[in-house]
């Protein structure tokens, strides 16, 4: 990784990632879990690899330490550290009544 590659790597977090990009993030770990994955998105695994997150060598697209722990950090394209709605109110019985 180069010097540039970090610092692009710091300035992208993985919520920021395409939904592209996180697909083909999802799927380097399953193919690293050793699941089978049918096919990584070129585009998609090269900003990954820009970003640090992913690398290629003779066997193919690899996920790399800091793509694992972008995963992470990142539920359904959401930041697990992002604070749950508050505007959302329970539903009584007495709503759905018609009254």
């Amino acid at each position: 990784m180069t010097a540039g590659s970090c610092l692009r790597m710091a300035d992208q977090s993985p919520d920021q990632l395409s939904p592209g990009q996180l697909v083909a993030l999802r799927n380097l770990a399953r193919k690293q879990a050793g699941e089978a994955v049918n096919w990584i998105n070129i585009a998609d695994a090269r900003a990954l690899t820009e970003l640090g997150f992913a690398d290629r060598n003779s066997e193919g697209w690899r996920i790399t330490a800091a793509g694992a722990l972008a995963l992470t950090t990142v539920v359904e394209g959401v930041a697990v550290d992002e604070a749950p709605p508050t505007n959302i109110s329970p539903i009584r019985k007495d709503d759905h009544e018609g009254n």
